[in-house]
């Protein structure tokens, strides 16, 4: 597996929408670009990008918008807008992929789509967003992957990764992006993005992350699923995750926990100087509980390779509830 990156004009301004939500959230790690767009949008697309926060209950909005554009073929240089008119053509296409959206979640964001995205996009380009992020931002993405380039190829990922989760050979893409920052977002097949704001460790650790996604069949683990839903310090620390930087049903909670401490796992054994209690201590204001019990078993458990990763996660609950 050949780790590359990769620009995508297409996601750097589904990346944008998250700052023009105007939370503040996102406004405070990119002010100048707010400053410069929010005030040219109509009224009517603010009020309903607003009305569809307080639907959803939270405004991270860009990672739902990049992977479903993901699951397209040829998405890195199609019509953007062309692209999220046809909701026929990404229902069936997230229909192939291992991400769940049910039909009623399909038809919230296309109607979101046509209300919201389509024409804000529409109204930035008619501002010159496009050749603005061309003159600005283009060059320094460029810089950024040819240093990140440069840098991911002192390491194997691929070996690490296989010990858990059997991906084939074909390359992983880092499409970076100047407006992802503070997310870093799995994508649909090997691909994810990254800000080119991160340092090229962050953007490792982005990787050893987001290729563990998802990290099992959600139906095969019902049961120990449960389990650590069902814990008062599980639930606990759900209810109090910050909604821009958390996940939104317990299940996704869970399994990001575990993502978590096998990225974690993998960035220790590549010997890059990451300190795991620290990490899991600070990270996401603390929220992934689970992780640091995870990464424990990780250390003191080998996964056979005869074992599926659903019977090695089932294991660890079990010892877990021992």
């Amino acid at each position: 597996m050949r780790i590359k990156t990769s620009i995508c004009y297409n996601f750097d301004i589904l990346c944008l929408i998250n700052i023009m939500t105007a939370d503040q959230y996102y406004i405070d790690f990119h002010k100048d670009i707010f400053e410069k767009y929010y005030p040219l949008i109509s009224g009517k697309i603010k009020q309903n990008i607003h009305d569809f926060i307080k639907k959803q209950g939270y405004s991270m909005l860009s990672p739902a918008l990049t992977l479903f554009i993901s699951s397209l073929s040829n998405f890195y240089d199609r019509n953007l807008i062309e692209m999220l008119n046809n909701n026929t053509e990404i229902a069936d296409s997230m229909n192939r992929t291992p991400f769940i959206f049910p039909d009623d979640e399909f038809s919230m964001y296309f109607s979101f789509f046509n209300c919201a995205i389509i024409p804000l996009i529409g109204e930035l380009e008619a501002e010159g967003f496009k050749e603005y992020w061309m003159d600005t931002k283009l060059p320094k993405i460029i810089n950024k992957c040819e240093d990140v380039d440069q840098y991911l190829k002192k390491y194997n990922v691929h070996s690490l990764v296989n010990q858990f989760k059997n991906i084939d050979d074909s390359d992983f893409t880092i499409y970076m992006c100047s407006f992802a920052k503070p997310h870093g977002i799995k994508l649909c097949g090997n691909n994810i993005i990254s800000d080119i704001s991160y340092s090229e460790k962050s953007i490792l650790s982005n990787v050893t992350h987001e290729v563990f996604h998802p990290a099992f069949d959600f139906g095969r683990v019902k049961q120990s699923l449960q389990i650590l839903a069902d814990k008062p310090w599980v639930k606990d620390a759900f209810k109090k995750q910050n909604p821009n930087s958390g996940y939104h049903t317990m299940d996704g909670f869970i399994e990001e926990h575990i993502v978590e401490a096998l990225g974690i796992y993998v960035m220790v054994k590549l010997n890059t100087d990451i300190n795991p209690t620290e990490y899991f201590k600070n990270h996401d204001e603390g929220s992934h509980v689970i992780s640091p019990y995870f990464y424990k078993f990780l250390l003191e458990n080998k996964k056979e390779p005869s074992q599926s990763f659903e019977e090695y996660f089932d294991k660890f609950v079990n010892e877990l509830a021992d």
